[in-house]
């Protein structure tokens, strides 16, 4: 990971950039992320459970939460770089 630092009014800031290697690590990441949370779906789709379906429509849910979370994050990243 490569550092430099930048000066952000008046204070300075640690800025990583990511590598390319790091990027498809995040890449295969929201992937499985995503796989997961369409397979937990599908269980709740398919569940004659009510408790089952609860605990996998959370499942889903938090499955999208750490994608939304790791694409913000990402989104962030870049911005300080520019």
């Amino acid at each position: 990971m490569f550092n430099q630092q930048q000066q952000a009014g008046g204070t300075q800031q640690l800025v990583h950039s990511v590598s390319s290697k790091e990027l498809s690590y995040i890449s295969d990441c929201l992937k499985n992320e995503e796989l997961l949370a369409k397979i937990a779906v599908q269980g709740v789709a398919e569940s004659q459970n009510p408790q089952l379906a609860q605990k996998l429509a959370q499942i889903a849910q938090d499955r999208l939460q750490n994608t939304d979370l790791l694409l913000r994050t990402l989104q962030q990243q870049t911005q300080l770089s520019h």
